[in-house]
């Protein structure tokens, strides 16, 4: 992909981050020239690159909740 291209592309771009970030980040690594994240796995451990990543979140009052990193 070349700079223009990503760039008129995005700049026409409307709509919510959920709706556009893999896509997004999808053209950007092609743009790079460096690998897009890979298919998630049921293990995380086995997640080093992946879209919507499970992560625990250690908060200050000693709980924890479960969420997701958008790309990690």
């Amino acid at each position: 992909m070349q700079i223009d291209t990503f760039l008129a592309r995005w700049r026409a771009a409307g709509g919510s981050e959920r709706a556009n970030y893999q896509l997004f980040i999808a053209d950007l690594c092609a743009l790079l020239e460096v690998d897009s994240p890979q298919p998630a796995n049921e293990d995380t451990r086995d997640n080093p690159y992946v879209f919507e990543r499970r992560v625990i979140f250690h908060h200050g009052d000693g709980s924890t909740s479960n969420g997701f990193i958008d790309c990690y």
